[in-house]
Formats: C-alpha cells, structure tokens, sequence
C-alpha cells in the first residue's frame, strides 16, 4: 500500500491537463468558426456594395445627359461610404467609361468594387446605351469574385 501513495493526485493532475488541453482546443476552434463566419459576411457585404455601384452608374448613365457625355471618352470615377448600413461600414468605387472592347461611342465600361474590412468584390458590366436619350440595356455583365 505505500508504494500507491500519492497516485490518485497524480492521475487527477493528468486527468485536469487533458481536459484542460481539450478545452482550449475547442475555445481555437470556435474562434475560427466565428472568423469564417465573419469573412463570410463580409464577402456577400461587398458583393452587394459592388453590385449597388453597377446600379448607381446605370441609374446615372439613363438619368443624368452630362454624365453620359463625360463618360464618353474618359473615366468617372465615384466613391460612396457606407457607414450605418453595415455594422463595421464599407465601400464602393465605381469607374464607369468607354468600353474599349467595343469601338462606338454607346457602349460604357462600368467596374465597381465593394470593400468591407478586407474583403473585396469587383463587378464589372458592359452597358451599351440606346439610340433614344434615357435608355440603355446591359449588353454584358461579368461578376468577379
């Protein structure tokens, strides 16, 4: 019997590191989880910041004469914040411009990308005007992740 003293502490102080060494792998887990989770918020944030600047240069290019005419034949370049509608914010660029794939002077390149902490979407969409003043269709448009 003496030679079994003290094995009951030793087993208990195993038994505490084990348990010990499992929770902190599961609390690195869980952080991990909710970073993903977060990127992924992001992401789809950033997405539709980009998406919302394609819709804001082709309101622009149906709406407003001087913006069509000064997109003709150099770039415009647009930059909105967006503070509240996001929990942490975000933005997006947009360049709209000729499109040099085509050679008339209807056809407008836009790319727009939405940025939300690092993440960061690119939209990019060929929009070729009409011949009446106001109206354009999308001729193509190219979603880049």
């Amino acid at each position: 019997m003496g030679n079994q003293r003290g094995s009951a502490a030793l087993l208990a102080l195993i038994m505490m590191m084990l348990l010990g060494s499992m929770g902190a792998t599961l609390l690195m887990l869980s952080k991990t989880d909710v970073q993903i989770a977060t990127n992924h918020r992001d992401g789809i944030a950033a997405q539709y910041l980009a998406e919302a600047g394609i819709r804001y240069a082709a309101h622009k290019l149906k709406t407003d004469h001087e913006f069509v005419s000064q997109t003709e034949i150099a770039k415009n370049i647009t930059t909105s914040d967006f503070l509240g509608a996001i929990p942490t914010g975000g933005r997006y660029t947009v360049q709209t411009g000729p499109d040099p794939e085509h050679n008339n002077t209807k056809t407008r390149l836009i790319t727009a990308t939405g940025i939300v902490n690092q993440a960061k979407r690119q939209v990019v969409a060929h929009i070729t005007l009409a011949e009446t003043t106001g109206e354009y269709h999308p001729l193509m448009i190219i979603w880049n992740y």
